[in-house]
């Protein structure tokens, strides 16, 4: 009777410890903007994977290693912190390409992961663009510095992502 009790009381003393031992959690940023342009031509600006720092303000350089699914490219953000993505997905058919982080850079960014759809397809005569963002935040305790929270991963990844969709409309549209 004693054994049950103690495994009990053990538990619940556990459970409080647990909660307070978590790490992380998925964020997501999904931002989308319609653009004034045909679905195919903001397709022609984005389907380069290296093309990047041609519409993101926020990408000021992109340089090439490989070509098609697998290439990977680093991204030089306006911080001058670099990034590597990979390619992992790129299906002109539907506009749409995936990717992913490499190597995290928490002084480029604060995220551990991330993965990233970028799509186009037709609307009301124009385009809409959809980038969808998951991530980590890059400190893996329960309590990060300011720096590196939930917050700052995802006001980073936000920036990024609006900077890019401002830039894509604002040429797309000319």
């Amino acid at each position: 009777m004693k054994r049950p009790l103690i495994l009990g009381l053990a538990v619940l003393l556990a459970a409080p410890a647990a909660v307070y031992a978590h790490g992380p959690s998925r964020q997501m940023v999904v931002k989308e903007t319609a653009i004034n342009a045909p679905a195919d031509k903001v397709w022609s600006l984005i389907e380069d994977f290296f093309a990047i720092s041609r519409w993101n303000p926020e990408v000021p350089q992109c340089t090439a290693d490989g070509n098609g699914t697998g290439a990977v490219r680093t991204i030089t953000l306006k911080n001058g912190q670099a990034l590597q993505e990979k390619l992992v997905k790129h299906q002109p058919e539907n506009r749409t390409m995936q990717y992913v982080l490499v190597e995290p850079n928490p002084d480029a960014m604060p995220i551990n992961t991330l993965g990233t759809t970028l799509s186009v397809r037709e609307a009301d005569g124009g385009a809409v663009v959809e980038w969808k963002c998951a991530f980590y935040r890059s400190f893996p305790g329960p309590t990060p510095p300011p720096e590196l929270s939930d917050e700052a991963a995802t006001a980073a990844v936000t920036k990024l992502v609006d900077a890019g969709l401002a830039g894509l409309k604002a040429l797309a549209e000319q």
